[in-house]
């Protein structure tokens, strides 16, 4: 079953979360990462803003990967990029896509 890491973002340096999303998505890859939404400015339509202005979707192949991606050796040497230049909020979900009915 394929599991989504969702990840709500505010940029806090510009240059450094560029610096992340670029080897970010070359690690993800590796386990089978596919960015798969990337959401900017949103409009709430229920309760409040918790202040994020971006929100992330990433596919990977099953939750395993998922965790095999987060808990790497490569991952982790760019989290300082992550945390250096922006605040994050990432939740991973297994699921799957729902067709129309």
């Amino acid at each position: 079953m394929p599991a989504y890491m969702m990840s709500k973002v505010t940029v806090t340096n510009k240059e450094k979360f560029e610096s992340y999303l670029t080897e970010t998505k070359t690690v993800g890859a590796k386990y089978g990462g596919k960015p798969v939404v990337v959401g900017m400015q949103p409009k709430m339509l229920n309760g409040e803003s918790d202040g994020h202005h971006m929100v992330f979707v990433v596919e990977f192949p099953t939750m395993e990967k998922l965790d095999a991606w987060h808990s790497s050796d490569e991952y982790q040497t760019i989290v300082s990029l992550r945390d250096e230049g922006s605040d994050q909020q990432m939740v991973a979900y297994e699921g799957k896509v729902m067709s129309p009915s």
